[in-house]
């Protein structure tokens, strides 16, 4: 059985540490990424019991006193913890990828932050056996408060093209990052699923036609809407909630011990785009986005389409053969559903208080745009 992240550490008492925490630790924190070698700079200022202090101190606000400045701030930290991992190659990169300094800071917030996540998860059923999986997880979703997510009937119905066009901007950062997601989830997997894996992967390559890969698709609609791809102020304006579903799935990734819980939350993700995205869709056509041509809207199309098969092929093909040979862990593909659920609602909660934020544009310029 896997080993998995225990209960919130309680408070420690903040000596010497003043109430502005999580700015002090982003500082320590960019600072030391700022350095070729943040262990030696960390040592040279004395500032590794500090960054500790800070971490836990933060992680406690975050976890234990809900303080969503803080966890804002863990989560924007672990984003860029994980960036170190997912940086482009070319010259001049630093020594942090592996640094013991920061390496730790990201096991101390991912060890509180698991803990508050699984208490988020409550009860989920054991001994599920491998062929009721399936069922289990489309109980689990269909069950759920983020099942048919009001942000989508919004889009559909109501939403203003400007608001719209805000949704683009804030569900950036995770379609830009699911290649790397599925690459990440082919390493080190048992052969009877690599099919379906590799089917998936070629999917998100766009069949093998460079004008068609997932990426390329999201860049025309964003060239089409004169939105500048601008990865470093979309994930600034991100709350911490859509840091947190961006952060969930690449720490299933990492962590080789949550292979269970991340094929859980990557078939919720397969089994809820085709449904959601053509709400979408539906929006987008009714303010005139794509009408003068419809293929910028490929991209989530492609999803409605292809992802209808994805989700059953995911469990049939990839959670079924895994259960069959580790039946034991059924729990925790079921533990990674339910967080990858409430990660969602959270973050789509988030995205439509966002939206109502945009002002609507008038009717008559609606109409027009129609």
């Amino acid at each position: 059985m896997l080993t998995h992240a225990g209960g919130v550490a309680p408070a420690r008492p903040d000596t010497l540490i003043a109430d502005d925490t999580p700015q002090t630790l982003r500082r320590l924190v960019n600072d030391a990424l700022s350095n070729n070698n943040a262990d030696t700079f960390l040592a040279s200022h004395e500032a590794s019991g500090q960054l500790d202090a800070l971490v836990q101190r933060c992680c406690d606000m975050a976890f234990v006193g809900s303080d969503l400045s803080a966890r804002k701030t863990v989560h924007r930290l672990l984003h860029d913890l994980y960036g170190l991992h997912l940086s482009r190659p070319h010259p001049g990169l630093t020594d942090n990828q592996y640094s013991i300094e920061l390496l730790r800071a990201r096991r101390t917030i991912e060890a509180s932050w698991m803990g508050w996540e699984l208490a988020q998860a409550g009860p989920i059923p054991a001994n599920v056996e491998p062929e009721a999986i399936g069922d289990a997880i489309k109980s689990l979703w269909k069950g759920h408060s983020g099942y048919n997510h009001a942000v989508f009937d919004f889009m559909k119905t109501d939403a203003s093209r400007p608001q719209i066009v805000k949704y683009f901007t804030t569900d950036y950062a995770l379609n830009m990052r699911f290649y790397d997601l599925i690459v990440l989830s082919l390493v080190g997997i048992d052969e009877d699923v690599r099919l379906e894996v590799a089917h998936n992967f070629w999917d998100e390559m766009g069949q093998g036609n460079p004008a068609r890969t997932h990426v390329r698709l999201y860049r025309d609609l964003l060239d089409y809407l004169q939105i500048e791809d601008s990865p470093e102020l979309f994930v600034d304006a991100l709350g911490w909630e859509g840091l947190s579903g961006y952060n969930l799935l690449l720490y299933f990734a990492f962590n080789r011990r949550e292979y269970f819980r991340s094929i859980g939350a990557l078939a919720i993700t397969e089994l809820s785009d085709p449904e959601q995205y053509a709400k979408l869709l539906t929006g987008c056509r009714r303010v005139g986005i794509g009408s003068d041509r419809p293929s910028v809207l490929d991209y989530y199309s492609e999803h409605v389409e292809v992802d209808a098969l994805h989700g059953d092929g995911w469990i049939d093909n990839v959670i079924v053969p895994v259960l069959r040979r580790y039946p034991g862990e059924a729990q925790s593909v079921l533990e990674g559903a339910a967080m990858r659920l409430n990660s969602s609602k959270a973050y789509w909660d988030w995205q439509l208080a966002e939206m109502k934020t945009v002002k609507a544009a008038p009717k008559v310029a609606l109409a027009a745009a129609s």
